[in-house]
């Protein structure tokens, strides 16, 4: 019984830290920022991740869902934030994030590659970009040196919005590694880096996440990331996550 629960929670662990598991995700993240220049930021991104036995769109049913199945993946983030001159104050939403993977099983880990848009749905011109974008986003998972590595990349590009507001062109980076210990525990480096290809400014941060898996379907990590190099140089954040689990059979 005992073996059987802690297989139940390194399951958990696992499922929790790779973005192209088959298994239904509901999370929410607080972010706390304090900002170089004094300000602050709180962000609540609210995420859902839900697997499909489909080939991109619900309609096109995969042969194979062991094989090839679908990740969708929606992000929406409420912002806070606060400056010393008050140049930038607001609270609201920001823009909405869509991301359609394909994944393919392979003989050393997992790929995934799909459409992604960026939808404007801010409501304060601060809180958001004001332009439609669209782009690719890919994901490589595999297991080595008692680790599990990853990649997940995501390249937009603005096409339509506001014509008052500068072009987009920029692509996320996250490398993924996780060590799962006994009894559910982890600890998990995945800091999101921006290149701003429109602007040639490169924020890149560093940081480690620590965390449990409570049961089959549930898992925390608390974490802290500090900017190193970019126009956040000098940040400091602390990031809880919430992720509830429900399983998908295939």
């Amino acid at each position: 019984m005992l073996a059987q629960e802690g297989s139940d929670v390194h399951k958990a662990a696992d499922n929790a830290t790779n973005p192209l598991a088959f298994v239904t995700k509901l999370q929410f993240q607080p972010n706390y920022t304090l900002k170089d220049n004094g300000g602050d930021q709180l962000v609540m991104i609210s995420r859902i991740m839900k697997p499909s036995k489909t080939i991109g769109l619900p309609f096109i049913k995969s042969k194979d869902p062991s094989k090839i199945y679908t990740i969708y993946r929606m992000e929406m983030p409420v912002v806070s934030q606060t400056f010393p001159n008050n140049v930038g104050d607001a609270t609201g939403l920001s823009d909405f994030i869509l991301i359609d993977v394909i994944a393919f099983k392979q003989k050393k880990g997992l790929l995934g590659i799909g459409p992604a848009l960026i939808m404007p749905t801010a409501t304060s011109e601060y809180l958001g970009a004001g332009k439609w974008s669209a782009g690719l986003a890919s994901v490589y998972m595999t297991k080595g040196f008692g680790l599990t590595l990853g990649i997940l990349g995501q390249q937009f590009v603005s096409f339509a919005g506001d014509s008052q507001r500068a072009d987009q062109n920029f692509m996320l980076f996250q490398p993924i590694v996780t060590k799962i210990f006994k009894k559910g525990y982890f600890m998990n480096f995945s800091p999101i880096m921006k290149f701003d290809w429109e602007n040639d400014a490169y924020n890149i941060p560093l940081g480690v996440n620590f965390g449990k898996a409570f049961a089959k379907n549930l898992s925390m990590f608390i974490g802290a990331e500090y900017v190193v190099s970019g126009p956040g140089q000098g940040d400091f954040t602390i990031r809880l996550n919430i992720n509830a689990m429900f399983a998908a059979t295939k």
